[in-house]
């Protein structure tokens, strides 16, 4: 609202939301599996866009001519990212998979394989949002894992339940994204309401409380939606290329079933008792 007018800004800037995202939830650690958090990186630029002076003089017409080409280009930029997103991710996940998938695949290289994905978990979930994210990645290699696999089994009818569930789960994390978002605006609007009435302090700071927990939940919830989006489709990749010869393939869902039930096993450590 007020730009950077250095008498409202807060002390040391604004934060910049790209890198709130970044560290929030999951760091550094998790970039190279699940990629930039593109909601940050959108805010970002929102915040960042210059007032257009220019569409003052221009039309209705005019204006929604303009804006439906800004639109169209900020669309495209955001397929663009999306789709190097996703490459990048896939060139990391076949190398993390190529660990097992060139070796001979046994059972003593099954439980090394294992073991070694276990420890990796293990710091991985020490960062922000770490167990979380952890289950989010887990479930859905497990998930597109298990879709492969059964393409082979009792007559593909094992692909064809993966598959509802993993639509199920899509509908049940967009609903709960959407019912966190809502909740997020009535914490909102009763935080207004409590500006107009003469309200003690405490009860306004259990308001500004609630609403600031709410904001992250739903934050997560978004994020999580999107990673998700992106993790199925680096798996459809790492699984689906058709320039790899099916028994690599058939390792490659082996590896990530394994990966995405250590994963998903993850427990957070218990609180120290003083």
């Amino acid at each position: 609202m007020y730009g950077h007018n250095k008498e409202v800004s807060p002390e040391g800037g604004f934060v910049n939301p790209e890198a709130f995202f970044k560290q929030q939830f999951g760091g550094d650690r998790f970039v190279d599996i699940i990629g930039e958090i593109s909601i940050g990186r959108d805010m970002r630029d929102a915040l960042n866009e210059p007032e257009d002076e220019e569409a003052a003089d221009l039309t209705p017409e005019e204006k929604a001519k303009r804006e439906a080409t800004v639109t169209e280009s900020k669309d495209k930029a955001r397929d663009e990212a999306r789709q190097a997103r996703v490459d990048k991710l896939v060139k990391n996940l076949v190398h993390k998979l190529s660990i097992y998938t060139d070796g001979p695949c046994d059972y003593q290289a099954a439980k090394a394989y294992q073991e070694m994905i276990r420890l990796e978990a293990e710091e991985l979930k020490a960062e922000s949002y770490g167990v979380e994210l952890l289950h989010a990645i887990g479930f859905t290699y497990t998930l597109k894992a298990k879709q492969y696999l059964g393409k082979n089994e009792m007559l593909g009818l094992g692909s064809w339940f993966h598959g509802v569930r993993e639509k199920g789960h899509i509908l049940s994390e967009t609903v709960s994204t959407l019912r966190a978002a809502m909740d997020l605006q009535q914490s909102f609007s009763q935080l207004q309401e409590a500006e107009k009435e003469e309200m003690d302090e405490a009860a306004k700071k259990a308001l500004e409380e609630a609403a600031a927990s709410k904001g992250l939940r739903a934050l997560w919830k978004g994020s999580k939606l999107e990673v998700e989006g992106v993790l199925r489709d680096v798996c459809d990749k790492v699984l689906g290329d058709p320039s790899v010869p099916k028994p690599i393939l058939l390792k490659r869902a082996s590896a990530l079933k394994i990966i995405g039930a250590v994963f998903e096993g993850v427990k957070p450590d218990k609180p120290t008792t003083p």
